[in-house]
């Protein structure tokens, strides 16, 4: 851990990313979570996405359609989802104008959850168009299931779910630095992400994979931020 003090100068140095984080922190608690044990959790998750796009998703997505007499619910269901990235922008806002006062430093937790979310953002974004995958309505409306890679189109974008990606990134950092809360971290992510299913605004095999790069990009700034603060 780096000094507090720079001896030559006397200036207060600003402390280590995750000196003071509740619970086992990154230092302990990520590194306690085993990364064979994170991977296989990832590879499972893949096979069960690519299960779901065979067998799963177009059976849910006509049983979702035709109960949707609760899609309000629904919709609120997955509604916190909306609330990740505006908030990331203006905790980061805030952050810089502290910065720039020199009014002192935020909470390092918030500050790694608010960069997951724009990681989260950007890769969800990149995949989408790589995969190109039709949504629901469209699947129902047009019968085309096929995946079509590289094509930006009205129709493609459903593969991976950005609001499942945007919303379990923040909160896959929180359920690492955050633990005592696990319950409602997991438990915001699988609402969101029966919400989306069940309004029809997604397969599950969106959802899963929305998941996926959700705790990719977690584990990604956790291990980032880490090694900035070493």
């Amino acid at each position: 851990m780096p000094p507090s003090h720079d001896t030559a100068t006397g200036i207060r140095l600003p402390e280590p990313l995750f000196s003071r984080i509740e619970g086992r922190g990154p230092s302990r608690g990520f590194k306690g979570q085993s990364p064979l044990a994170l991977l296989a959790f990832l590879g499972l998750l893949a096979l069960a996405t690519g299960l779901c796009v065979v067998f799963v998703d177009r059976p849910v997505a006509l049983w979702c359609m035709g109960h949707q007499r609760y899609r309000t619910v629904f919709q609120l269901c997955a509604a916190p989802s909306l609330l990740a990235l505006p908030a990331a922008g203006v905790f980061l806002g805030y952050a810089a104008v502290r910065r720039l006062r020199h009014a002192g430093g935020v909470s390092q937790v918030w500050l790694a959850a608010s960069v997951a979310v724009l990681a989260g953002t950007a890769v969800k974004d990149e995949l989408k168009w790589w995969f190109g995958r039709p949504w629901p309505w469209a699947w129902l409306q047009y019968h085309d299931y096929r995946f079509h890679p590289f094509v930006d189109s009205v129709m493609t974008g459903s593969f991976p779910s950005g609001h499942t990606a945007y919303i379990s990134a923040p909160l896959c950092v929180l359920w690492v630095l955050l633990p005592r809360w696990r319950v409602v971290w997991g438990g915001v992510i699988g609402l969101v992400m029966i919400g989306l299913v069940a309004a029809n605004y997604h397969f599950v095999a969106d959802v899963l994979a929305g998941l996926w790069t959700g705790v990719v990009s977690a584990w990604g700034t956790l291990v980032l931020m880490k090694r900035a603060d070493e």
